[in-house]
Parts: structure tokens; sequence; C-alpha cells
């Protein structure tokens, strides 16, 4: 028995046999998958220490250690064929498994609609951030998989006329692109900027001056030529030459009352002018005149003069305060510029052309320039509710009483002039606190003058010596100062209480203009008061079984007498009223007469008056903007 044991032991059927399978990959690609497993599992040199098979944890039975591993592809059907041990094959199994389990080619697509911002910018901006990762990697390609590249791809593509982007990527990277998209999405903030300028001139003239002036009566006599008669005499001589001889015939003279003219005396065709005779002169002369020629008056002016005697005084003071306030105000998004500009353009000489071949004349080259106040502001919002601003704010105008010549017409006399432009510009960035007011810039610029017209000696001598000098004395003060305020406007009833400030700063009635623009002072009902608005649903009564009894009888509700405690049809509550609905018309307005509401008489209540509106803090900052 023992012997017959032995024999059969050796000779059973060996288990060293080679099992097949079939992998369906739905995802990877086939022939890469098999040059990898090739690559992990079969040896080049029959394994090792002559080892067919393969040693792996998991696979210790004799096929997996004597057969070897064989892959073949099916590409028409995207799998692998794998021949081997039962044991080993479970392990290529798990691996293939794991391969196939990532679908880098499966992608999400979404059109994300913008809110705010506008599609071109936020591409822009995605794409620059994803190429700066792409050149990051390109320092060290080897860091990355071309899986992990494939993966990471993802496209942004903006769609300007419905502003939005269409966004594909991978579902490992999608989230985190859609979250940034929301977060350079989300509502800017609006800032509104006032600007304050104000500037105050002040000047102060003083004057008071004496001319005196003596003189023969000859030249009193001879006074000025006031018209010549003349006649001409030609006289032709040999060939073309002409002599052209003028003759006086008579002449008008007109008395010399004035003594600084310059041409006092020069009539000596009178009877009395006697031209043999000296006529002698003194006089004092301070260029004076009647009229100061930067005022345009004189102020006191005595003047008395005869033949031989002539005397001016004139004494001259002034006072002059000039204030302006300009208070321009714009508003702009957070990180958008914002401008506003008031005054006048005009065509400002930039230039010479080219010369007429003609004429000779350059024409100017005219460019348009624009004066008047001008405010530009682009404020950033930062977190901790701080503004800063990048701030140009600009006051120009067209000087009246300067000019520089640019053209001259010799031929014509025509001169062109360009004006002068005063201009008084502040450019800054500042960063400012929600509501407060800073000085932006400014200058106190003073300056005087003294002149002392006088005659020497003379005019040394007490009280007389007032008679021979001329003194004027001019001080002129100017101050220019701008403030900036800035508010971050965030509800709408911000917006509103902004209107209703503004509205009762003009001098134009509100009243007049919703008569033609309809309610200007309009405000969206807050959510609190829709709720509130809103009428509850009513439930449907459940049915009740049928009874045999008789119900009982009810009683009719008796009539109140009382006039306020009753309640009329079509009565509107205090309740049913939000005061988004209410708008306040004056009693001789239009539309109040053809749509009132019935009063008392005709059976129904007045309608419910508007509530008393507070003073807000909003309100409080615009009005303390008013100096």
């Amino acid at each position: 028995v023992m012997m017959k044991r032995l024999i059969e032991s050796p000779d059973k059927p060996t288990s060293v046999v080679a099992d097949i399978k079939h992998f369906l990959l739905e995802n990877a690609d086939a022939t890469s998958v098999s040059d990898l497993l090739a690559e992990l599992f079969v040896a080049d040199d029959g394994g090792q220490g002559g080892q067919l098979g393969v040693q792996l944890a998991g696979a210790e039975d004799a096929s997996s250690s004597i057969v070897p591993l064989r892959f073949s592809v099916d590409v028409r059907t995207n799998s692998i064929f794998a021949v081997g041990g039962r044991e080993a094959l479970e392990v290529v199994e798990a691996v293939v498994a794991r391969l196939d389990q990532s679908d880098i080619r499966q992608r999400k697509t979404e059109v994300y609609s913008l809110q705010n911002q506008p599609a071109a910018d936020i591409a822009n901006a995605v794409n620059t951030f994803l190429q700066s990762q792409r050149d990051l990697q390109q320092i060290d390609p080897d860091l990355v998989s071309p899986f992990e590249q494939i993966e990471r791809e993802v496209i942004v593509v903006a769609e300007p006329s419905t502003n939005t982007l269409i966004v594909s990527a991978t579902p490992r990277y999608y989230d985190e692109v859609m979250k940034m998209i929301e977060t350079l999405d989300r509502p800017p903030e609006q800032v509104t900027v006032q600007a304050l300028i104000v500037e105050v001139e002040l000047n102060n003239t003083d004057e008071f001056g004496v001319e005196l002036g003596f003189q023969d009566t000859v030249l009193f006599d001879r006074g000025t030529v006031a018209s010549i008669e003349t006649i001409s005499e030609t006289v032709q001589q040999g060939g073309n030459d002409q002599t052209i001889t003028q003759n006086i015939i008579s002449s008008e003279g007109v008395p010399g009352f004035n003594f600084n003219q310059p041409f006092l005396g020069n009539n000596t065709l009178g009877s009395v002018a006697f031209p043999a005779s000296v006529g002698k002169q003194a006089l004092s002369n301070f260029q004076m005149g009647r009229v100061n020629g930067d005022l345009g008056f004189g102020g006191l002016v005595l003047s008395a003069g005869s033949e031989s005697i002539n005397i001016l005084l004139r004494a001259l003071s002034e006072n002059r305060r000039v204030e302006v306030l300009s208070r321009p105000m714009i508003q702009a998004l957070h990180n958008q510029l914002g401008s506003i500009v008031v005054g006048q353009t005009f065509q400002q000489v930039n230039g010479l052309g080219a010369q007429n071949t003609l004429t000779g004349v350059s024409q100017p080259q005219l460019q348009e320039r624009a004066v008047g106040i001008q405010l530009q502001v682009t404020p950033r919002v930062s977190p901790d509710g701080s503004i800063t601003m990048e701030v140009v704010a600009t006051k120009d105008g067209i000087n009246p009483t300067r000019s520089i010549p640019i053209i001259s017409d010799f031929q014509t006399g025509t001169t062109i002039d360009s004006p002068v432009i005063d201009t008084v510009t502040a450019q800054a960035s500042v960063s400012v606190q929600d509501g407060q007011t800073i000085v932006l810039g400014g200058m106190i610029s003073q300056s005087e003058g003294t002149i002392e017209r006088k005659v020497p000696w003379l005019s040394d001598l007490p009280v007389l010596g007032t008679a021979f000098r001329f003194d004027s004395k001019t001080k002129s003060r100017s101050e220019l100062l701008i403030f900036l305020t800035p508010r971050i406007m965030k509800t709408p009833e911000d917006y509103e209480e902004q209107k209703q400030v503004e509205a009762e700063r003009m001098a134009f009635s509100i009243e007049k203009a919703e008569e033609i623009s309809g309610p200007v002072m309009s405000l969206p009902e807050p959510d609190s008061e829709k709720k509130a608005n809103e009428k509850p649903k009513a439930k449907k009564p459940e049915p009740k079984p049928m009874s045999r009894k008789k119900a009982p009888a009810t009683e009719k509700p008796q009539k109140k007498t009382e006039r306020g405690d009753e309640k009329k049809t079509g009565q509107l509550q205090d309740d049913d009223i939000s005061r988004a609905s209410m708008t306040t018309i004056g009693s001789d307005d239009l539309d109040t007469r053809n749509f009132a509401l019935p009063k008392e008489i005709d059976g129904f209540e007045e309608s419910v008056p508007s509530r008393p509106a507070t003073m807000s803090p909003v309100r409080r900052f615009f009005r303390s903007l008013v100096p």
C-alpha cells in the first residue's frame, strides 16, 4: 500500500499551468498600458537567478513563479490579453484597473454669465494666470508628467456680445477655476467723490497824487492844431518825374488848457500866435491820468486850469473781495476712472503751418482746448474700508487781459494772438477713510506793491510836498484750497438720501421736475416690507363629516355706531401701504386734482399720510459739506 501511494504521488497532473485574461480599457490607451506592464513584469534576462516567472507579494504559487507573463494588445477594441499564472494575473488586473480609473479626456464645459465685470477682462486675467503656471513648469519639465499636463489644461474664452465666459476644464481643476472667476466677478463698490474748490481774492488799492503846471499866456493862445486845410500842387518835370507840393490854406487851433499835451503851442498860424515869442512852461508829470488803467475808474478827480495855471488832483481807494466756490461731484466704480468737466471749449493756436506760396503768410494750426472745472478720480476700495484715490483736480480759465502774439501780417497789419490760460491743478494719490474730508491741495499767495513818483526836494517839504508827488499802494492776496470727501455707496437708501440732499440745494423745484419725468425720489421696497405686505394664503377648509343635526343659527354681528371703529369697503389700512409707494405732491398739482382720493363727505376716508423722514447719518454727512 505504501509503495502504491509513493508511485501515485508524483503521477498527479502538474499544477504549473498558465491562465489567460482579457482586460477591456474604457479610459486609458491599451498600447501605453501594455508597454508599462511589460516594463514592470517582463524581464529581458529571463528573470532573477534564472527564474522565468515573477516574484511578487500575493503571487507565490508555482505557476506565477514559473510561467512568464506575456501581453498582447487589440487596438480595435482597446483591450489587452495577458497570459501568466493565476495569482500573477490578479496582480496585473489590479494594476490595470488603477491605470484605467481616471479619464483625462473627460472635461466639464460651462457657459458662465458674468454679472459685473467685462468678459474680456476676466478671460485675460485667468489666461494670464494659467500661462504663468505653464511658464513655471517649463523650468523643470520632468517634474510634471504629460498626463498631468493634459489634465491641467484649462480653456477660457470670452464672448463679449453676451458678456459670458466659455470654460472647459477637467473635474479636478474645474471648481478651482470657477471659484477664481466668481471671485473676480464680485460686485464692485461704488464711490461718490465730492471736491470743494474754494477761491478767495482780496485786492486793496490806494492812490493819491497832484500834478501842477505853469506856462506863458502865449502858449495858451497858440494852443494845438485841431484841423488843417491843405491844397496839393503837382508839377510835371522832365520824363515821368512828378513833384507834389501841399500848401496850407487855413488851420484851426484849440486853446491849451491841458498843459500835458505833446503838441502844445504848435499852432503858429493864428493872429495871436506870435511865433517870434518864446513860450515858457513848467509842470510835474507823473503819468497819473484821470483814470486808473487797471481798474477803469479814477475815484475823486479835481481839475482846474487857466491860461497860466493848471492843476490835477486825483484820490482813489478800492477794496475788492471775490469768493468763488465750486463743488464738482462724480461717482465711479472701484478701480474705474470717473471724470466730470464743466466749462467751455475754444480753438487755441497750437503752431504754424506751411506758408502760402501766393501771399507768403503761414496759416495757424488750431487745437480744441477745454477750460473750466475738471475732476478726474480713480477710487480703489480696500477691504478695511479705506479708499485710495488717484485724483486730478483742475480749474483753468482764459485770461481776459493777457495774450501772446503768434502771427503778424506786415502787409495788412493783422495780428493773431493766442490767449493766456490761467491754470490751477492738483494731482495726487491719497488714502482716505470712508466719509473723511481731507485737503487735497492749496496755495496762498500775497503781493504788495508801492509806487512813489515825486519831484526831488520839493516833495520832501512838510505839507506842501504833497502837491509835488504821486503815491500808489496795491496789496493783493489770493487763497485757494481744494477739499476732497469720498463716500462708499453701499445700499439703495444711500443713493436715495443723496438725491434728497442734492435736490434741497437746487434752486429749481423738484416738484416741477416730477411733473415732467414722474417721481424722482423713488426707493425700492425693502424685503421686510415686501414680506409684511404679502397676504397669507387662505387655507382650504377641510371637509366636515355630514351630520343629521341641524347647525345652530349664527348671530349677525351688530353694527357699530362709532365712525372710527367702522371699516369701510375699499379702505386701505396703515399696514397695507409701504413707504416706497407713497409720493407727496403739492395740492395745486394737476395730477393731484385728477387722481385725488375721495374725501370723507363721499363716504371714504382720506389717504394715509406718509411718515416723517428722520435724519440719517448719510444725510447729515452730505449736509455737512454745504459751506
